[in-house]
């Protein structure tokens, strides 16, 4: 029998849900995160009617969390709940059907806009290859049978270039293929540089956002903008939108003191993220290539006094200065 292989790109929760929903015997899952409700209440729909299922999960907040999925109920109903404890990420995404069927794809079992997609396919010596993985994997996990909330890992976005230094032509390459520098007029430089983070949102708007998803969506978050619009002032939503939308990773960061004096020079590593600080409710991660600790070094151009404005300067001259001064 030829092997029957589908391709999709668009409403994966609906395509997953459909091929869950026929699983007659046993489901087997590892995924990294799972957040998805639609896709959850089928798993316990398939649990009701006497199907196994074995789910593997990375066992961390992005997952075990107030507000997320119920995986205690999940264990109530007998499924079989395997977590992944190790330091590294168990990034699989992939269910396997009644051992003749596998889903496997970019997609997490999450709520986002990402492009993504997913495969469905009953080859059979795929699906027997993914089974011996899922196997290896449940070996390497531990099996829950309470959900405790306290031994559970702490979530953490791993910065897009962890470990790259950074020299002036990778830099003024980024600025050519269109990367924005960014002024960023803060008095807490020191915290800033030892932390390697950006913090923003002062008035934590954005902490019923935080509280609910955990993790950044873009979609999730233009829904939470206008919902924020209709109750606070236009200039602070416009700093928000600025600091969580407009900012990319890649882009590079001026810390000043003041309007022109700078003092740190860095590229903007991750999506916002949420902050434990009580003073912040949001963060992106930064690695800084340049700090100035003695004599900072002053900005000739014009520079808005905005708290965080885009350089409306030339980026590519301003870096040239910036590391000649260090030479």
């Amino acid at each position: 029998m030829t092997p029957d292989t589908s391709v999709y790109f668009r409403n994966l929760p609906e395509v997953l849900i459909r091929y869950l929903s026929d699983a007659c015997n046993n489901i087997r899952i590892a995924v990294c995160w799972f957040s998805h409700k639609g896709i959850f209440e089928v798993l316990l729909e398939r649990l009701r009617a006497g199907v196994r299922v074995e789910l593997i999960l990375e066992y961390d907040s992005q997952n075990i969390r107030a507000n997320g999925l119920d995986f205690q109920r999940f264990i109530q109903f007998s499924g079989h709940f395997y977590a992944h404890c190790d330091a590294g990420l168990m990034h699989h995404k992939f269910a396997l059907i009644d051992d003749r069927l596998l889903l496997t794809g970019s997609f997490n079992w999450t709520y986002n806009s990402n492009a993504e997609n997913l495969i469905a396919t009953n080859d059979a010596s795929v699906v027997s290859a993914f089974l011996q993985e899922f196997e290896r994997q449940k070996d390497a996990a531990r099996r829950v049978f309470t959900i405790i909330k306290e031994e559970v890992k702490v979530y953490s976005s791993y910065p897009l270039f962890e470990n790259t230094q950074f020299h002036l032509p990778d830099l003024r390459k980024k600025v050519s293929h269109g990367a924005h520098v960014w002024l960023i007029r803060t008095e807490k430089l020191q915290f800033m540089f030892k932390d390697n983070r950006l913090p923003f949102d002062p008035s934590g708007l954005l902490r019923s956002y935080w509280a609910v998803w955990r993790m950044w969506d873009k979609a999730l978050f233009e829904a939470e903008i206008r919902e924020l619009k209709t109750r606070h002032p236009a200039p602070v939503i416009r700093e928000i939108y600025r600091w969580a939308r407009r900012m990319k990773t890649g882009d590079l960061i001026l810390a000043t003191e003041g309007k022109n004096r700078l003092s740190g020079l860095g590229v903007v590593q991750s999506d916002p993220q949420r902050s434990d600080d009580n003073a912040f409710s949001s963060f992106r991660d930064v690695q800084w290539l340049k700090i100035f600790e003695n004599e900072p070094f002053i900005i000739k151009d014009k520079v808005s006094a905005q708290r965080l404005s885009r350089y409306r300067g030339s980026g590519l001259r301003l870096l040239q200065e910036v590391f000649e001064k260090e030479q």
